[in-house]
């Protein structure tokens, strides 16, 4: 998945340390300055609902869909139909790629840096989810004492993925750009999937 940059030797370790920098900054925030956008947001908004009607059919024992479909634009109905024929489980968890991957397959952007690129696009998405998802968690505390003990697990989770998506530095080469960035990517996903899930089950309650 890897392939050159064209850049001097020094100045990939510069673009590498830039890139990592940016991975690692903010406390569960976008980790640039720019904000998701419109069609990214709505690409993985579209994909989580269609991922919690398909738990639904599966869970009233109906028949899933068997279209496959390839992965050459962004479309969350395709996505899954893949998905299911590869007979994946499908979860809101399949939805994490959902922008990433196919903006990774385009062939202009086979460099290093647009690849990380493609991963920071759905990053700003899933990272707007979780700061929305734990502001509504927060406020619906049942005491003082719970409230500090989501603050604590939050800030203990930002300490873990921060640690864990710094790794891929240690191991050198480009690719550690990429995989930088998938990691943060994967890691916030779950983590405003999981709190999404916490909201859901309190309403139901």
């Amino acid at each position: 998945m890897a392939m050159g940059t064209g850049f001097a030797p020094g100045t990939r370790v510069l673009a590498f340390c830039a890139a990592l920098a940016m991975a690692t900054a903010g406390n569960a925030r976008a980790q640039d300055d720019q904000k998701a956008s419109a069609a990214d947001r709505a690409a993985v908004a579209d994909c989580v609902k269609l991922a919690v009607a398909a738990m639904k059919r599966r869970n009233d024992s109906q028949a899933g869909s068997d279209d496959t479909a390839r992965r050459q634009t962004i479309d969350p109905a395709a996505w899954l139909a893949e998905l299911a024929a590869k007979k994946t489980e499908i979860n809101r968890s399949s939805c994490i790629g959902v922008v990433s991957e196919p903006c990774q397959a385009a062939p202009e952007n086979g460099s290093t840096m647009s690849m990380a690129e493609c991963s920071r696009r759905e990053l700003r998405v899933w990272d707007e989810r979780l700061n929305a998802a734990y502001k509504t968690w927060i406020s619906k505390c049942s005491n003082e004492e719970n409230c500090e003990a989501r603050r604590k697990m939050e800030r203990a989770w930002i300490a873990y993925r921060d640690a864990l998506c710094i790794l891929p530095r240690t191991e050198g080469g480009t690719i550690a750009i990429i995989e930088g960035s998938e990691c943060m990517l994967g890691a916030t996903a779950r983590q405003a999937i999981w709190i999404e899930q916490q909201n859901a089950n309190m309403e139901d309650r």
